[in-house]
């Protein structure tokens, strides 16, 4: 299976099982996100729009189900034609250095991470115009890579988050204002299960913040309500 292949299949079993909440601090203040994942994200999350050379679907929602192609899948060997795939040592944008870290996705928002909020004046690479709002810093010490998952609210603050971008990082450090990540779950099917908790976030914290996260911190809930 190519490269292409299996970043795409891993893609599409996460827009149909996973999501992601996040609970971040900045000044004492907790917000909440979520990240989901739909088939049209991918496209632009990957880098194909950097792609001039050969023929790619213009309709995003098709994208992965032109990859996985039965009868004529895409494989690396194509994308390899197109004179944008390799990126140059001296630039960020690498096309196939994306794809290949893409896959492994799930693993970089499981790991342990930094949140931005972003903010170009604030940014390191003040020349970033990657209309973001949240920023995620994540390492795997298997892959000896870091990477930025830039991430975009699809419809207002109280909409889900969805991946705008992804860069391997190479010589640029994004950035933008810190946040303390105080709770991050991971729901699989449904079935929510926390990943990290910050060991100060009180059970009144939680509920404040996230009242429908009762379910899930019901014990700690119960402590707080008791007192």
């Amino acid at each position: 299976m190519s490269i292409i292949q299996e970043c795409a299949r891993k893609f599409k079993l996460l827009t149909e099982t996973t999501t992601y909440t996040f609970h971040t601090s900045i000044n004492k203040k907790v917000s909440v996100f979520n990240i989901d994942f739909k088939e049209k994200d991918f496209h632009h999350a990957i880098g194909l729009q950097y792609l001039h050379d050969i023929a790619i679907p213009k309709n995003t929602k098709k994208t992965i189900e032109w990859i996985l192609d039965k009868e004529n899948p895409i494989t690396d060997e194509y994308l390899a034609k197109d004179s944008n795939y390799k990126g140059k040592p001296s630039e960020e944008r690498d096309v196939e250095l994306r794809i290949s870290e893409f896959r492994f996705l799930e693993e970089y928002l499981d790991e342990e991470n930094i949140v931005y909020i972003y903010s170009p004046k604030d940014s390191p690479y003040k020349g970033s115009i990657i209309p973001c709002d949240y920023i995620i810093k994540s390492s795997l010490k298997s892959r000896n890579q870091t990477v930025f998952i830039f991430l975009i609210h699809r419809a207002g603050k109280d909409s889900p988050c969805k991946i705008i971008s992804f860069g391997v990082k190479k010589h640029v450090e994004y950035g933008g204002i810190y946040q303390y990540v105080m709770i991050k779950d991971k729901i699989v099917n449904g079935v929510r299960n926390n990943i990290f908790k910050h060991p100060r976030y009180t059970g009144s914290q939680i509920l404040q913040a996230e009242p429908t996260a009762k379910a899930m911190y019901i014990d700690e809930l119960i402590g707080v309500e008791q007192k």
